[in-house]
């Protein structure tokens, strides 16, 4: 019956089947009877494949343990917790926050109170950018992201987009993001990540391939071989540089090690990549 939860659903199933969402477990729990909840689960289909639970009237567990203590009142509510066990977000699933949670989560770098404590400094740097003082500006993201790298990704890639397209200074831009590259080199969720952003980025004028097959080789260096994510993100690299067969095989691998919830994103971009392999015997 409650609207903006139903609208809710399929955003929250997107991000579950997102091939970087290796590892997220979503669980959406109501507190209607089990012969209401279960003809609508089945209705929605493949709009809701995550789990779902019943809360049944007598057991307070949900309303105590997660609503009450949180001050929550409203419904829908979302919860994020990351790896560590640590509730990381609270609030609407539909807030962009929480798909930035629920994101950088499964990639192991959201951390609220330091994305608090660097934001004096990132606000200063996007100040200084739009005065065009892009030297100034590039030093206060480095201030900020220093403080962990692969945490504030985000922050780092902000300033190469800065120094690559407003400034035009493109040996910068290559230097800076070779040096995030160095920085996270032991931490595969951000490399997979990077490589996969370097190498399919449509914010920028143009890509830094040299940078994203960087990036491409310090994941395959330490990325387990059933690492469906991080074959995914190969692929990607592959593609933007036009090596089609090598994509195909790798997605192909991605593929075959994803979890049953990815599978289906996976698929269909290894037939994309097929098409244009064949297309290129041909």
């Amino acid at each position: 019956w409650c609207g903006p939860c139903k609208q809710a659903i399929p955003h929250a199933n997107k991000l579950y089947q997102e091939p970087s969402g290796k590892g997220l477990v979503v669980s959406g729990v109501s507190d209607e009877p089990s012969s209401k909840v279960k003809p609508f689960v089945e209705k929605m289909g493949s709009s809701m494949s995550y789990t779902v639970a019943v809360n049944k009237k007598e057991d307070t567990f949900m309303d105590e343990r997660w609503k009450r203590a949180a001050d929550v009142q409203g419904i829908p509510a979302a919860f994020v917790v990351n790896r560590a066990g640590k509730v990381v977000y609270i609030g609407h699933p539909m807030a962009p926050e929480f798909a930035r949670a629920v994101r950088l989560s499964c990639a192991n770098r959201y951390d609220p109170e330091l994305f608090a404590r660097v934001e004096p400094l990132v606000a200063d740097a996007r100040r200084l950018a739009k005065s065009r003082d892009f030297r100034q500006a590039s030093q206060r993201y480095q201030e900020a992201v220093g403080q962990n790298p692969a945490t504030l990704m985000d922050y780092a890639l902000e300033n190469w987009r800065m120094l690559r397209d407003q400034a035009g200074d493109s040996a910068a831009a290559s230097s800076a993001v070779k040096e995030l590259i160095g920085q996270v080199k032991r931490d595969r969720f951000a490399l997979a990540e990077l490589a996969r952003y370097l190498a399919t980025a449509t914010d920028v004028k143009s890509r830094d391939l040299d940078a994203a097959q960087m990036a491409a080789d310090a994941l395959k260096a330490i990325a387990p071989p059933d690492d469906a994510s991080a074959m995914d993100a190969l692929a990607a690299v592959a593609a933007a540089k036009g090596d089609w067969a090598s994509a195909s095989d790798l997605q192909y691998d991605a593929y075959m090690a994803a979890p049953t919830a990815s599978k289906a994103e996976m698929k269909k971009q290894l037939e994309t990549y097929e098409k244009r392999r064949d297309a290129a015997g041909k």
